[in-house]
């Protein structure tokens, strides 16, 4: 037997996070710098001040603490996201809530709250997962939430959410045919919301994205694809793209923020970003790999899968392989809520990551796992 022992963060995994958040400050000074100048990145920079330190404040917690209070995190999220129904509509959607001169996301931070209760509750069933009772009591927790935030609306994020819930019953162990049915399930309430009319109309035209062109809902994805093209390898540089700085590409600070480095950075830029991402995403599954507890690993599984479908969802969506959801690029996106809850949620994870097992440890624990049969 080996004591448990408190050993050092994960290094590589907060540099990477600390690289994306710089790349992501140079991506929107150039992006913004013509319509608000230094605005929205001194903001930005204001936010990744207050995320860092959040990040080092968690990192020093006991992640096991919020095991105890799992069902405070569960209500004050419902209660926030019911609240949020009631302020008024910014571009259509009741999402935002402002504190004076800032504007917050709750559904942002619905997505750490949800995954740390989510964790508790599954942590505590163990191996009963598989029986369709206990099932049934997991996924309920999942269902008011993510009804809130589709009635915003805010499909992006009840769609991550929805993939974090499946994710973790994954890893926790439920079976194929539970998770067979919840995705057909998905897809029968979708066919018929589809059917019944219960999806507005601008939503349905950016559903059929493959078909769209700048006349018809398509032109964001448009001139998000002109913008990555005419990058070609290396890029114009920075400041000096023509998609990004004469404002032919919408939103380009926030949802297309990948299509700026694409058109200034060159796809040696777009690889980078996508290296960099791909690396958090490993480092945050090897903590997973290499926690001590079931909770720690469920946490970070759920992070990694929240970080990892903000990737595939931002990046196919300025390719033209998914329809535009608003979802942002992790760490790299301007917005305070979502940069928040990414550095507070790698906070936590680097936290499981000074509780981790050592790598003879967890060899042989798999041996005997093995030698189990289990």
């Amino acid at each position: 037997m080996h004591p448990t022992r408190e050993r050092g963060i994960d290094i590589g995994l907060l540099l990477a996070v600390l690289a994306a958040v710089v790349i992501g400050l140079l991506a929107i000074a150039s992006a913004s710098f013509v319509a608000d100048g230094m605005t929205k990145v001194l903001k930005q920079v204001g936010f990744s001040i207050i995320g860092m330190t959040g990040m080092v404040v968690l990192m020093r917690i006991d992640y096991r603490v919020w095991s105890r209070y799992w069902r405070l995190l569960l209500a004050l999220t419902i209660l926030a996201l019911i609240g949020i129904l009631f302020t008024p509509a910014v571009k259509g959607a009741h999402s935002w809530l402002r504190l004076g001169p800032l504007s917050l996301e709750p559904s942002e931070f619905a997505k750490l709250s949800l995954t740390l209760a989510f964790a508790a509750l599954l942590s505590r069933f163990g191996g009963r997962l598989s029986t369709l009772p206990y099932f049934l009591r997991a996924l309920a927790m999942f269902v008011l939430p993510v009804l809130l935030v589709m009635r915003q609306p805010a499909l992006g994020t009840a769609a991550i959410l929805c993939a974090i819930c499946f994710v973790m019953l994954y890893y926790a162990g439920a079976r194929w045919w539970m998770l067979a049915a919840l995705g057909g399930g998905a897809v029968l309430c979708f066919v018929l919301a589809l059917t019944f009319g219960l999806v507005k109309s601008y939503q349905r035209q950016r559903l059929d994205f493959l078909h769209a062109d700048q006349t018809s809902g398509g032109y964001h994805q448009l001139q998000a694809r002109i913008a990555i093209g005419s990058g070609e390898l290396w890029g114009k540089g920075p400041f000096h793209g023509t998609q990004g700085q004469r404002g032919f590409l919408p939103e380009q600070e926030t949802d297309f923020i990948f299509a700026v480095i694409g058109e200034e950075y060159g796809f040696l830029g777009c690889l980078a970003v996508l290296g960099l991402q791909l690396f958090i995403l490993i480092r945050v599954l090897r903590v997973a790999e290499e926690a001590e507890t079931p909770f720690g690993r469920l946490i970070a599984v759920g992070v990694a899968a929240m970080l990892g479908v903000h990737v595939l969802i931002n990046i196919s969506m300025c390719l033209t392989l998914s329809p535009v959801t608003g979802v942002p690029l992790p760490f790299i996106s301007y917005g305070g809520s979502s940069l928040l809850t990414n550095m507070l949620a790698i906070g936590i994870v680097l936290n499981i990551s000074r509780h981790r097992k050592s790598r003879r440890r967890w060899a042989e624990a798999e041996e005997g796992v093995l030698v189990r049969g289990v």
